[in-house]
């Protein structure tokens, strides 16, 4: 359990220092210019960013509780799960505040036309269909990190 639990600490600190990494470098950066960012946060609506958000997090959270489930039985899972989700939901909590400082990074790196340009391929019906299979892509993915996680854990012939 105290395993499980350490795993789920680190998680969180990861999660958190790589928000917090982000807004460092939002708020850090000169401000954007208004066209920008505007046509920025078309493009995140366009994305549907505030439902991959919601995506993400609940593949996270079925694979943390997968591995923990695998490596600790159901009860430990369960409670670990729970201090994952509080953290994701207070995370969460800030979701719009984290869109506006991810739409003032895009606006800083593209140009206005640039970034309509990307929105209208999203808004086409092969983005549609590139935004729709999404989270079943960030599942295989997730899955494919796994088995590979799992095979950099076992000992090597060179590790004997």
């Amino acid at each position: 359990m105290r395993t499980l639990t350490s795993l789920v600490f680190g998680l969180v600190v990861a999660v958190t220092v790589f928000s917090a990494a982000n807004v460092a470098v939002a708020q850090d950066a000169p401000a954007a210019d208004p066209q920008r960012l505007a046509a920025a946060k078309e493009l995140m609506e366009a994305t549907g960013i505030t439902k991959q958000m919601d995506g993400m997090v609940a593949v996270m959270g079925e694979g943390f509780r997968k591995g923990a489930r695998e490596a600790s039985g159901s009860a430990a899972a369960n409670k670990v799960g729970d201090v994952f989700d509080a953290h994701m939901k207070r995370l969460l909590s800030y979701r719009e505040a984290m869109i506006d400082e991810f739409a003032v990074i895009y606006a800083q790196r593209f140009t206005a036309e640039e970034l309509k340009t990307v929105t209208d391929f999203y808004k086409s019906p092969t983005g549609q269909k590139f935004i729709a299979a999404s989270p079943e892509l960030m599942q295989a993915g997730a899955a494919i990190g796994i088995k590979y996680s799992q095979k950099a854990m076992q000992p090597s012939p060179s590790d004997k």
